[in-house]
């Protein structure tokens, strides 16, 4: 809930509407689907990835793109799906895509996701400050995010700290239920 948040409010602050914004949301809520097909060997490995492990998890991102494409309203949602591991600098997965040939959506999402990566307790981790958590995505823009989706993100992080700050799953379900109603209402 939370990340597709993040990503929503991103896409409201570059102008994004209709059903650009409606496929942001739904890529954003689903960018993991393809890992329904990877193994639970390898999902719940509590240790590092092999090569070949990290191999077949790469393959999520191609399992994903054949659930949503061709699904009707969930067709705009392979954007975020299919380009939520590539990197600006054209270092990502699995196509190596750089700069704008990666798509607006997944350049936003990437960003919300890693913001929420860091900035979230995990049962691994505790959450980074989040000054951290800022420092590491000012040090990555230009390399991992697109320095224009960074700005717009910069001008909302404070914002998106407060909302979502110690929220529990309730509260984050209820800002991106509100999120839906705005852009999918009409």
């Amino acid at each position: 809930y939370r990340v597709a948040w993040i990503a929503a409010r991103i896409g409201e602050e570059l102008g994004l509407a209709g059903s650009t914004m409606q496929a942001l949301i739904a890529g954003s809520f689903l960018h993991d689907v393809g890992k329904i097909g990877i193994p639970d060997a390898i999902l719940l490995k509590p240790g590092r990835l092999d090569d070949e492990e990290m191999r077949i998890m790469r393959t999520h991102v191609s399992q994903g793109e054949e659930i949503v494409k061709g699904m009707g309203w969930l067709d705009g949602a392979h954007e975020v799906v299919g380009g939520h591991h590539e990197k600006w600098d054209g270092s990502g997965y699995p196509r190596r895509l750089a700069g704008d040939s990666i798509p607006l959506a997944a350049r936003i999402f990437v960003l919300a996701d890693v913001f929420d990566a860091l900035s979230s307790k995990r049962p691994y981790k505790e959450p980074m400050p989040f000054e951290r958590v800022m420092e590491i995505l000012r040090n990555d823009s230009g390399s991992h995010f697109d320095p224009k989706v960074m700005a717009v993100f910069e001008q909302i992080a404070d914002e998106v700290r407060d909302a979502l700050q110690d929220a529990s799953e309730p509260k984050a379900r209820a800002l991106l239920e509100a999120q839906i109603r705005k852009h999918f209402t009409n």
